[in-house]
């Protein structure tokens, strides 16, 4: 087991296309981060295989601030400790769906519960899109895979590529990690097909590389978009930035957790 990195910092993102929060710890199930993507917009005009509504679709929708109203219970379950002293993999108890109940504030600073059949018809009048639904679930709603992973430097890298500051959270990624300083920008291109251990318990194995789409060029303070991130993206690499996860086994991960190379 050799160590390669750290983990920078842990995100998720209450409902998918919305502004994301940063956390100090996670519970990390085969299903994810605890808490991401619960909450998701619908369209019926879409795809029927995507429906999804999104910052693609609604680049304002990045501005939208969601706040869990019981933020504590829905870092990690109640029962883990008890789970875990039966088996690694064994599925602790969520909270109920009633718990994950969120407070959206919109970029003019009003503030919805997000089950108010008020808050829908903002979306829908914001959309000109009647057919729009609020989606749920307690175990997320993701474009591809469960956990995504997005290396500081690489930000660095696209930065001085670029000639311009690249804030990392424009590629919305769950764990944000800096690699040892002897590794490459892109090291984790090589760790497609290998396991890693992040913290205590939490083993991962690296699936695929990320392919991006228009997310990427909206400044996650503003919402404006710059097409150039992802031409150069495509032209310098290959259009891909970070790597797609799965979850061998559960785990809490905190913020400056070791990250070890286990193959």
């Amino acid at each position: 087991m050799t160590i390669v990195g750290m983990v920078e910092s842990i995100w998720r993102y209450p409902v998918k296309s919305m502004m994301g929060e940063m956390l100090e710890e996670a519970f990390v199930s085969f299903a994810g981060v605890m808490g991401d993507r619960v909450y998701g917009v619908v369209t019926e005009k879409g795809n029927p295989g995507f429906p999804w509504f999104t910052g693609r679709d609604q680049e304002s929708l990045l501005l939208y601030k969601p706040r869990y109203k019981e933020a504590a219970v829905t870092v990690k379950p109640g029962n883990l400790a008890a789970a875990q002293k039966m088996a690694p993999g064994i599925n602790p108890l969520y909270p109920d769906g009633e718990q994950f109940s969120i407070d959206v504030e919109t970029p003019n600073g009003e503030t919805y519960s997000i089950d108010d059949a008020a808050f829908l018809e903002h979306l829908q009048t914001l959309a000109n899109d009647p057919t729009l639904k609020l989606h749920f679930t307690q175990r997320g709603q993701f474009d591809c895979r469960p956990l995504t992973l997005f290396s500081t430097q690489l930000s660095e890298s696209l930065t001085q590529e670029l000639g311009t500051e690249i804030d990392k959270r424009r590629f919305r990624s769950n764990f944000y990690v800096t690699w040892n300083e002897d590794k490459p920008p892109v090291y984790e291109k090589e760790l497609i097909g290998q396991r890693l251990k992040i913290g205590d318990t939490l083993v991962v194995t690296i699936l695929e590389r990320d392919p991006r789409c228009k997310m990427i060029t909206l400044d996650p303070d503003t919402s404006e978009a710059n097409p150039e991130i992802i031409k150069h993206v495509a032209n310098a690499h290959e259009g891909y930035a970070g790597v797609y996860g799965a979850v061998l086994v559960e785990g809490v991960v905190k913020a400056g957790d070791a990250i070890a190379l286990l193959d």
